[in-house]
């Protein structure tokens, strides 16, 4: 199978189990849609923005440097630009304090400046 990107408002029962490995203690947003990346039906990351700033990223520690991250990325910036966006934002803040480092290298290596814990694109 591939990897597969969803555009959700509610979390399948199927990816649970999966999905709270991602999220580890993190609630899915009630009130706005979501990415959840599934490969070989098993859920592998999961985003969300609200208006430009990307609120949540990210990708289970067995499936990273395969792409999901990058597709996922990609997915989140083509919504932003049909949203009318012309930027998109990530404050290292809201990174778990384990894997803000990652994180703001990841987002460094796909164009992403960093400036006061910020990390931002224009789209």
């Amino acid at each position: 199978m591939r990897l597969t990107v969803h555009h959700l408002t509610q979390l399948p029962d199927r990816h649970s189990a999966h999905a709270g490995l991602i999220l580890q203690g993190q609630l899915l947003p009630a009130d706005q849609p979501f990415l959840l990346a599934t490969f070989n039906d098993r859920a592998v990351a999961l985003a969300w923005r609200r208006h430009e700033q990307i609120t949540f990223f990210a990708v289970r520690d067995i499936t990273r440097r395969r792409g999901v991250g990058s597709e996922l990325l990609r997915q989140l910036q083509q919504e932003a630009k049909a949203d009318g966006l012309t930027r998109l934002e990530f404050h290292l803040t809201d990174a778990p304090a384990d894997d803000a480092n990652g994180l703001a290298a990841f987002f460094i290596a796909h164009g992403f400046e960093q400036k006061d814990g910020v990390l931002s694109c224009s789209l």
